[in-house]
């Protein structure tokens, strides 16, 4: 297991460099094929059929929602390693492993586990605020770790 205060004291010794270098390393992290196939979609599905002011608005919003999540992602990850490490310690595997196959046998369609249908559908945004929340739900979903 890393060291995570001996890491700490790094990047704090190291000063605006390794901030630079931190900025650099998220922003080549954001460009995972997942969010390079579906940040296109889902802006489209955000702006669809409004005219352009609204379609600038929308779409604004959104990606405002993507980097607030991100930053606030981040902080969270950088103020609380030592937390999460902890957390996700090795004990932690052995919830998640387990889960993990049972989910990737029904994605795969060998296992069927019957789901409960709440009956409700979602709908596309109505107001910018709407499509902002849409961006932060977004974010978390595609978050890279």
């Amino acid at each position: 297991m890393m060291d995570v205060e001996a890491l700490r004291q790094a990047v704090e010794s190291a000063g605006l460099a390794a901030a630079g270098v931190a900025f650099l390393a998220g922003l080549l992290f954001s460009f995972n094929p997942l969010a390079l196939a579906s940040i296109p979609v889902s802006l489209a599905y955000v702006t669809k059929g409004r005219d352009k002011g609204q379609a600038l608005l929308f779409g604004a919003m959104f990606i405002f929602g993507l980097i607030l999540a991100h930053v606030g992602l981040g902080l969270i990850a950088g103020l609380g390693g030592k937390w999460a490490a902890q957390v996700t310690g090795r004990a932690w595997g052995f919830f998640l492993g387990p889960l993990l196959i049972v989910l990737g046998l029904m994605w795969a369609g060998w296992l069927r586990i019957p789901l409960p249908s709440f009956g409700f559908r979602a709908s596309r945004p109505t107001a910018a605020g709407g499509a902002f929340v849409l961006g932060l739900l977004f974010a978390v979903a595609i978050c890279p770790f």
